[in-house]
């Protein structure tokens, strides 16, 4: 072995050590080998987990308005939003996709409730899945509604605008008007109404405007303000 080699294999040898030690110090940090095993070998999230079995553990609350999805819906005040006197019960999950609120909508319908605002897909578009794919599901989970509850309002949402000058979230505003326009398609199938909030939060270039987020993906204040604009109209029915 001459002195290059030997140099190249323990500079090699120092590097692997250094990559290691950097790896397991983030695993430590994060919870541990055993919780990243955890979040390896299952496809669902301790938040997904948690958050579905406190709201199979909840009284039935007959007559309420849903509000399902993702995290743009897990993180509206909506009752503080629309007033105490509205019995509005907050069914988002941070993360969530079309196949995990498919697989919690008996909870939902447990409470007969008058009105269903719906808003998922988003996840499932930073994750790759197929549009035709998530399309499918997101139609068997109207399906569904319209079967157990058919005295229900179902009102379809759009999915938001992203922005990825604030956040590179690799995924194109184009693709989710695709979606979105996919979705608008379902509603028409079922004669359901649908809420454009993709528009009005988005700036000249077809962005989520930067007054309305500070991640590039969820809204703040200012943004949950214009969402709420566009759904009073529904509430005061």
């Amino acid at each position: 072995m001459n002195r290059f080699t030997r140099f190249f294999f323990i500079f090699s040898l120092l590097l692997n050590l250094f990559l290691a030690a950097s790896i397991g110090f983030i695993v430590q940090r994060l919870g541990g080998w055993k919780f990243a095993w955890h979040r390896f070998s299952t496809d669902e999230s301790s938040l997904y987990v948690h958050r579905k079995s406190i709201f199979s553990m909840l009284p039935d609350k007959t007559g309420s308005i849903v509000f399902l999805g993702d995290s743009q819906i897990q993180l509206g005040e909506w009752r503080e939003f629309f007033g105490d006197s509205l019995p509005i019960l907050n069914r988002g999950i941070s993360g969530d996709h079309v196949d995990g609120v498919a697989r919690r909508l008996t909870d939902v319908l447990r409470n007969r409730p008058s009105k269903i605002f719906l808003c998922v897909g988003a996840n499932d578009l930073l994750l790759g899945k197929p549009q035709p794919e998530i399309e499918n599901r997101y139609r068997e989970i109207v399906q569904t509604i319209r079967r157990e509850s058919p005295d229900a309002v179902l009102v379809l949402n759009s999915i938001l605008p992203i922005n990825n000058e604030v956040k590179n979230l690799h995924l194109e505003n184009s693709e989710i008007q695709k979606m979105n326009a996919r979705i608008g398609q379902i509603a028409r199938e079922f004669a359901l109404p649908m809420i454009d909030i993709f528009s009005p939060l988005t700036d000249s270039q077809g962005n989520l405007a930067q007054k309305f987020t500070e991640d590039g993906l969820h809204l703040n204040g200012a943004g949950y303000l214009v969402w709420r604009k566009q759904l009073e109209v529904f509430l005061k029915k």
